[in-house]
């Protein structure tokens, strides 16, 4: 069960990279990532409240203060991945992007070491380097490097700080308010409740971001004189929007499907965000190959195989 879990997740994110790779070809401006995304996590929210009642948990709904902030926590770190992934997948490649997500995984296996002392092998670490061996080997040479650019990574750079403390939000609510976590006599709340408030901060978050955009920008219209009305709905094609729907429904099964394998089967934070992140690598290595013409290298070659042989330690040992 538990590795069927790790595989729906990992396909999940799979799906939605490549949904968000062919999706960051219609961002023409700089209000587009905010729209995609806020409409993204408005079928979140859809899809959230859906699943809230059908667990029967909507008398959950009215949380304490503490379990808000949790979630305020997570929807904020969710907004800043989704919106500086799609802008940096513009700026850099599909795997260049993932070796960064990478890395970022290091951020709740790490704070969840020291906050709550989840115990990590050798095996595992050895597991965990070369999956860092891996992400440096995919990150391609010079002229990928130039291609970035300063801004292409700093965008990966908070893509992958947002991607890594929305990780560690979930081990929060797991530690506090599961029933692996919570103490006795502590209120536990459904995993629906968790992930439904986590998408209304996100899309709060994302929809502030828009109207100060859309202010901002009809001011610098008015002063250059500029005649155009500032649109917030962008103009895209319909399978723009499809790409949009897909990306909501990956983005929530992976995310819940994580906090499953987390929280029900009992894999640690350690195991759990460098195994995703490792597989990903590989996934959308094939994935940018097979659809975005990135070439197969010796270098893509090795650093999958690196990567998988660190899955499998970290998996086994």
């Amino acid at each position: 069960m538990l590795i069927l879990t790790v595989i729906g997740a990992l396909a999940c994110l799979t799906v939605k990279g490549f949904c968000g790779k062919k999706l960051s070809g219609y961002v023409k401006s700089g209000r587009d990532p905010y729209f995609f995304n806020f409409l993204r996590l408005v079928f979140c929210i859809v899809i959230g409240i859906a699943i809230v009642f059908m667990e029967g948990a909507a008398g959950q709904l009215a949380v304490e203060f503490k379990m808000l902030a949790i979630s305020f926590l997570s929807g904020i770190s969710n907004a800043a991945f989704l919106v500086c992934w799609m802008l940096a997948v513009r700026r850099n490649s599909l795997v260049s992007v993932d070796v960064g997500l990478t890395l970022g995984s290091l951020i709740p296996s790490i704070l969840c070491l020291i906050l709550f002392g989840e115990e990590f092998s050798i095996p595992k670490m050895i597991g965990f380097l070369c999956i860092v061996i891996a992400t440096v080997i995919l990150s391609g040479g010079e002229e990928e490097k130039k291609k970035s650019g300063a801004l292409g990574l700093i965008l990966l750079f908070l893509a992958a700080v947002g991607d890594g403390m929305s990780g560690f939000a979930q081990q929060l609510y797991k530690h506090f308010y599961t029933e692996g976590g919570a103490r006795v006599g502590e209120v536990v709340y459904s995993k629906s409740v968790f992930h439904f408030y986590t998408y209304v901060f996100a899309a709060a978050a994302l929809l502030i971001a828009l109207i100060v955009y859309y202010i901002v920008s009809r001011r610098s219209g008015a002063k250059s004189g500029e005649a155009a009305p500032v649109r917030i709905i962008p103009n895209a094609p319909p399978i723009a929007f499809l790409h949009i729907s897909v990306m909501a429904i990956t983005l929530f099964l992976a995310n819940y499907l994580q906090t499953v394998a987390t929280n029900d089967l009992g894999l640690s934070s350690q195991i759990l965000y460098p195994i995703i992140k490792g597989g990903c690598l590989v996934t959308v290595t094939v994935i940018a190959m097979l659809f975005f013409g990135e070439k197969i290298t010796k270098r893509s070659i090795l650093g999958s195989l690196v990567a998988i042989l660190g899955i499998v330690i970290m998996s086994v040992l």
